[in-house]
């Protein structure tokens, strides 16, 4: 294979868009399971034959189902990101992960909606068994995927190719999130309404072994069969991470904690709507499915530009008054989807598509901007830590507000629960970022794409 002509930068924007089609093909993945795998465990917890589960718990399992991803992802994800960086191979550092393991959830992705067919315990064993073996996979090959991009351009210049990675996997979201309409304008629309996603999860792993195809065609990776493994400590990582060890005074420590609970409430808010917005959108405001889907597609994509202009508030108004504002307007936001139902209307799809888009824009001034306050408190020298305390205040949340909002949605009776929850907390996550001391000092921008490179 012919190495590509690079920029004076040192690097093939050419070959940074083709390699984007890694992370792609992980997002199309997560976008159609997040869309799809909380209606069928849903419908498939309530038809176990002669086992009848009560409401409470079908709800809760169907929470904690959807938080395995983000279990193994904190165990597995930093272990196989480690890996990869000793991985010696014709294919380099992170190819020989992908080449296993995209193919390996192909397979399993298209056999989770079957798996779901077979009748009573049975059915759900079997499906059970593809998620948790899917999402084991997936956690093996993600830190990896998203280590490619890093691996071919400077860091200097990560920031500009991290864009193009962005706007490529926004590209085939938006493809993907699309696709069941297309399926249904196919003559599949009685088959998906029904409840049988199975020609979109094929549809999904289609495209993702095609887009790996063309990564391994098209993309030239360096062979390091020859280069001499690196000698890892995790000793230092340890000492890192350990607070006592940080030498922070007591109020930027004080600080420190209290952002870290703000993070987990943001978070929380975030992530718990987001595993129950499909459930939410066609069980309560009866739209279909696909709709659904696709308006969640379309205010996701949607919000991306809003990094920019989410930078500038940060930078003209204050980062932490920006975040204030953002989840004003996300509390703003829940709190109309709420209360929709309420308008006795036919038809909520408009209603949906503005005030998701208008949550979407509240997450955007405040996930961009929460970073850079927690890489801030710690300052530069810290940076490393701090980034991994971020995502342990993020991941947290994802793995314990989702299994919580379940068991809120069967004990209230309703998936409006999910959204006065993520309503709820993200005003606690208000009322904690008043606390918060610390956070506005300049933080480079070697420093700021340095960090998300190492939490990647």
């Amino acid at each position: 294979m012919t190495k590509k002509k690079k920029n004076d930068r040192g690097y093939s924007n050419l070959q940074v868009i083709l390699a984007s089609f890694c992370f792609s093909a992980c997002m199309v993945f997560w976008t159609t399971y997040n869309s799809y795998v909380p209606l069928i465990l849903d419908s498939k917890l309530r038809d176990l034959g002669a086992i009848v589960l009560p409401v409470t718990l079908i709800s809760t399992l169907t929470g904690f189902i959807m938080t395995i991803d983000n279990i193994f992802g904190l165990i597995f994800q930093p272990l196989y990101g480690r890996r990869s960086d000793n991985m010696r191979s014709k294919w380099g550092k992170r190819m020989p992960y992908l080449l296993v393991g995209v193919p390996s959830c192909a397979v399993l992705f298209a056999l989770i909606p079957q798996a779901a067919k077979v009748p009573g315990l049975a059915g759900i064993l079997l499906m059970m068994g593809c998620i948790i073996v899917f999402n084991f996979i997936m956690s093996t090959w993600r830190a990896p995927c998203v280590s490619i991009m890093p691996d071919m351009v400077p860091i200097k210049y990560q920031g500009d190719a991290n864009a193009i990675v962005n706007i490529t996997s926004s590209v085939f979201t938006i493809i993907i999130g699309a696709v069941p309409a297309l399926l249904s304008k196919a003559g599949l629309k009685q088959q998906i309404d029904g409840g049988d996603y199975s020609s979109i999860f094929l549809a999904s792993s289609i495209v993702c072994m095609i887009l790996i195809g063309i990564v391994l065609l098209t993309v030239h990776f360096n062979d390091n069969r020859n280069e001499p493994k690196k000698e890892i400590s995790r000793e230092d990582d340890r000492k890192l991470l350990a607070i006592d060890s940080l030498g922070l005074d007591p109020d930027v420590k004080r600080s420190m904690i209290i952002m870290m609970m703000a993070l987990f409430c943001i978070s929380g808010g975030n992530d718990g709507f987001g595993t129950y917005y499909t459930l939410f959108a066609t069980k309560v405001l009866g739209i279909a499915s696909t709709s659904a889907s696709l308006i969640k597609t379309i205010g996701t994509i949607a919000a991306a530009p809003i990094a920019i202009f989410a930078g500038v508030c940060g930078r003209r108004f204050g980062r932490r008054r920006t975040v204030m504002i953002g989840l004003m307007i996300s509390i703003i936001a829940y709190s109309m989807m709420a209360i929709m139902t309420g308008f006795g209307l036919s038809d909520y799809r408009y209603l949906l598509i503005a005030f998701y888009g208008l949550m979407q824009f509240g997450n955007g001034l405040t996930t961009f901007n929460t970073l850079p306050i927690m890489l801030a408190i710690g300052g530069e020298e810290r940076f490393g830590a701090f980034t991994g305390y971020y995502y342990f205040g993020t991941f947290s949340a994802a793995v314990v507000c989702p299994t919580v909002i379940g068991w809120l949605v069967g004990t209230f009776g309703g998936e409006k629960a999910a959204v006065v929850f993520a309503a709820a907390i993200s005003l606690v996550g208000l009322a904690l970022m008043t606390r918060v001391r610390h956070g506005e000092a300049p933080v480079s921008q070697d420093a700021l794409e340095k960090a998300q490179e190492m939490a990647d």
